[in-house]
């Protein structure tokens, strides 16, 4: 204390007191009680006297009649100003404002601000809906602000009070700038210079924790603050630290605890937490964010029965609201002692005051009406959710909430910010209808729930979740570890498997959530990354062949390797532009020609495993006589012998030249049937093998006459031949791209034989289905040597 006056009074105030005590053991003699806090004196005192009003309401005849004192009485304390307006904040956490509406919980602010002047870092952790931010912004700051802590020359009612949430603005450091220029509202920026100063500020903290120190120092100097005067740091909803900080970002906690660790170390500096306990174990995976906890853990119970009362009476008193006979007690028995139940009782409140009129009566039809503690939050959004006049609004809804909500594994459903700007038109109307309703609250530039009590009470939404959990669950995963990929360099072994995307696919289609851009890159298709690693030139020849075998497992998605729709072969049909005029062909064997090569397709792949059993499957397919049309009898539907490679993306192998005729033509006959050949344009289209002139005009890039299908031969793998070294085996189709023919045919060189529809031994017989007569095979293959 400074003034001398109130010092001499203090002592006098003792010598007062001593009295009472014995001189030799300082025991009390009689007549005093102690109290630790006014708090306790006050509920003890409340206590007594209802004892002795209700004994002398029982035991004496109060006339109703009784003739008012001659003398009006002069009250010993000026009452406070009446509260205009609703008493009750519904859903949303008091403010020091509300410090005149704030009852309750003066037991538990007296103790906390034990806590803080005790220590310079303290952690009030509760339950969703127990009054953790309320205790701290309506009860202990404005206690700090009288001074409530004093010693020496010391007051709290000089101190600076900074308050933010880690996820508001940018980041915690972001909101800590935002946070110490409210508290300093002297200390003017230019603002031009202000996104700067906000980064050197950000960039400074976040490197060096010390610096925050001397940065809040210097602001206290440079206020001219007094030399005991301190920064009190509320940090509100400490868990956004773990629910709106993504993974990826997982540096900024850790950066942001030192920084606490700092203030606990500081001596001008203090800092006050909230934080739901059910993200107690979040901060354990914080060893020094534990440190911190172990000694500094202010646990906020439920507030009792008789606390109960206070906030629902007093508050009203304030607001000269009055109850119908029993309303309030019948308002505490509603909330019982559920932890949350207090956001409940805060929004029945709210709901109830404003049916009031201007008898300012709180009735019990009124009560009855909104729904009770229970109803009135449900009540609430399902009147507003009536009201809206927009198409399939249940999937509007949706769409909306899936961005305010996320649930960790064990179901507890916890909200989020968004920014406004991720919505659209239909989705902003839904917004503004939810905000009117108290239930959404609306920033500049974001949108959350109001509180959490809302998952929990809203029939609907309380259900919706219960349906989405999992999908809620798997996203909260999903962004958990694209936010560590991205954190580790994004390294290709953290991320999911085909088998584990799968289901994330399932959900996003159910929920089609907002993903980050590091989100939608983390759940590439697997089949996507294998694809990309085989276009890399220097992808050795096994990696190659294991691509393959895993495209089979999880489903090659390329197109042109599997069956259409109609259970068709789906070929990806390459145009050949013909020789124009007729050309020589050279092959290994021998020259052919001149002869004419109009334009034609080829497929990019060698026939499939499954393209092929399509065949031997169909109904009027292997069977059917009319594709065995002049072929020796010895050869029509001769027995097929089984595939050596049997993935779905390899190409079939141990088929002969008649079956492969028998197959091309059933082919024709359904692009016949279904009218396919329309996309190759006015023309007289076939479909069949081709002639060897054919297949060398194509393989050696037509002109060009390459000495392979990509040009010379070097040290790339861009064929399966005996150089893989793969163990003579053939590989999934199109796994060397980098061998791929001019017009993109792939596995020319390699990998399998191709059958030619002309005669080996004469190459002008190209109709001799039933000479018997050996036919040409192109290619080479596995087994083969460049």
């Amino acid at each position: 204390m400074k003034d001398r006056k109130q010092v001499a009074q203090y002592h006098a105030v003792l010598d007062f007191f001593e009295q009472f005590r014995d001189p030799a053991t300082g025991a009390l003699l009689g007549g005093v009680n102690e109290y630790e806090a006014p708090e306790e004196f006050r509920q003890k005192l409340t206590n007594h006297l209802r004892v002795i009003i209700d004994g002398i309401l029982t035991n004496e005849d109060v006339a109703a009649t009784a003739a008012p004192p001659t003398t009006a009485a002069r009250p010993l304390v000026e009452a406070p100003p009446m509260w205009t307006g609703s008493p009750f904040p519904g859903l949303r956490a008091f403010t020091e404002a509300d410090a005149p509406i704030f009852f309750g919980r003066g037991l538990e602010t007296s103790e906390l601000v034990k806590r803080v002047e005790a220590s310079r870092f303290t952690a009030v952790v509760a339950a969703s809906g127990s009054g953790k931010s309320s205790l701290v912004a309506a009860g202990l700051i404005p206690r700090l602000k009288a001074n409530a802590v004093v010693s020496g020359e010391t007051g709290s009612k000089d101190w600076r009070f900074a308050r933010l949430t880690p996820g508001q603005d940018a980041g915690p450091f972001a909101a800590l700038f935002s946070a110490l220029r409210e508290a300093f509202p002297e200390y003017k920026v230019d603002p031009f210079e202000l996104p700067q100063r906000k980064k050197s500020f950000i960039d400074t903290v976040t490197s060096e924790s010390g610096a925050f120190v001397e940065i809040c120092e210097a602001l206290l100097h440079e206020a001219e603050a007094p030399a005991w005067a301190e920064i009190l740091f509320f940090v509100d909803q400490f868990e956004e630290l773990f629910t709106l900080i993504p993974d990826e970002r997982a540096a900024e906690r850790v950066a942001f605890v030192a920084l606490l660790e700092a203030i606990h170390s500081s001596g001008r500096l203090r800092c006050v937490v909230t934080m739901r306990s059910d993200f107690y174990a979040n901060c354990l995976e914080l060893p020094a964010l534990a440190a911190l906890l172990k000694e500094a853990t202010y646990p906020l119970a439920v507030p009792t029965a008789g606390a109960l009362i206070e906030m629902i009476k007093r508050p009203a008193e304030r607001a000269g609201l009055t109850w119908d006979d029993g309303l309030p007690e019948r308002i505490q028995a509603d909330t019982g002692s559920d932890a949350g139940a207090l956001a409940l009782m805060a929004y029945a409140l709210d709901e109830l005051y404003q049916t009031s009129h201007a008898d300012k009566r709180l009735t019990s039809a009124a009560y009855q009406a909104i729904g009770g503690v229970e109803g009135a939050i449900g009540k609430r959004a399902e009147t507003a959710f009536e009201r809206l006049a927009l198409p399939d609004k249940g999937r509007l809804l949706q769409r909306v909430f899936r961005e305010l909500v996320t649930v960790d594994e064990r179901g507890t459903a916890t909200r989020l910010r968004a920014t406004l700007s991720q919505f659209n038109t239909d989705e902003l109307a839904l917004i503004r209808t939810f905000a009117d309703a108290r239930l959404l609250v609306t920033y500049d530039s974001a949108v959350e729930v109001a509180h959490e009590a809302v998952f929990r009470s809203w029939r609907w939404l309380k259900h919706w979740i219960a349906e989405a959990q999992e999908d809620l669950i798997l996203l909260r995963q999903v962004r958990a570890a694209a936010g560590e990929w991205a954190r580790k360099g994004k390294p290709d072994f953290l991320r999911w498997p085909a088998e584990r995307l799968k289901p994330v696919y399932d959900m996003i289609e159910r929920q089609q959530p907002t993903l980050s851009d590091t989100e939608r890159d983390f759940i590439e298709p697997e089949q996507s990354r294998l694809l990309r690693e085989i276009a890399v030139i220097t992808t050795d020849h096994k990696r190659r062949r294991w691509i393959g075998e895993r495209l089979a497992t999880i489903g090659d998605t390329r197109t042109g390797i599997g069956l259409d729709e109609r259970g068709l072969p789906q070929i990806d049909w390459l145009p050949v532009i013909g020789s124009g005029e007729p050309v020589i062909i050279k092959t290994d064997e021998r020259e052919i020609g001149p002869v004419a090569i109009p334009k034609f397709y080829v497929a990019r792949y060698l026939i499939t495993y499954p393209q092929f059993q399509a065949f031997l499957d169909a109904p009027d397919g292997f069977n059917d006589i009319r594709w065995w049309k002049g072929m020796p009898d010895d050869y029509k539907r001769q027995d097929m012998s089984t595939a050596v490679a049997q993935y779905d993306n390899y190409p079939r192998d141990s088929v002969s030249w008649y079956q492969c005729v028998a197959f091309s033509r059933w082919v024709d006959a359904k692009y016949r049937e279904f009218g396919l050949f329309a996309q190759f344009g006015a023309g007289e289209w076939a479909v069949r093998l081709p002639t060897e002139w054919e297949w060398q005009w194509m393989a050696q890039g037509g002109p060009l006459v390459k000495a392979y299908p990509w040009g010379d031969w070097d040290e790339y793998p861009r064929a399966n031949t005996t150089e893989a070294g793969i163990g003579d085996r053939s590989t999934a189709v199109g796994m060397c791209p980098h061998g791929a023919a001019g017009c993109g045919a792939l596995d020319v060189a390699g990998n399998l034989l191709e059958w030619c529809l002309n005669d080996r031994g004469n190459p002008e017989i190209a109709d001799g289905y039933g000479n018997g007569e050996s036919k040409v095979l192109r290619g080479g293959s596995f087994s083969y040597s460049q």
